[in-house]
């Protein structure tokens, strides 16, 4: 879901119920920055360079078998 230059990301377990939720947007200084409750802001050229950034550490956090998503990329059951 996108609003006003946001994207929304959720963290998950592969095939599992959602963690946690974030989000990337644009930032003049740094061109995204992407937050997850608990971690540490990720910045990057392009979305997804954050994504991947913040992946990293939701793995690092919650365990090897997570995965950060664009909300628009995952299906609602």
């Amino acid at each position: 879901m996108k609003r006003r230059g946001i994207e929304e990301v959720i963290v998950h377990p592969v095939d599992g119920m959602q963690l946690s939720e974030g989000y990337i947007r644009e930032d003049k200084a740094t061109h995204f920055m992407g937050c997850l409750p608990g971690l540490e802001p990720s910045v990057g050229d392009t979305i997804n360079e954050v994504l991947v950034r913040l992946e990293k550490k939701a793995k690092a956090y919650y365990g090897d078998d997570v995965v950060v998503e664009l909300m628009q990329n995952k299906q609602v059951a």
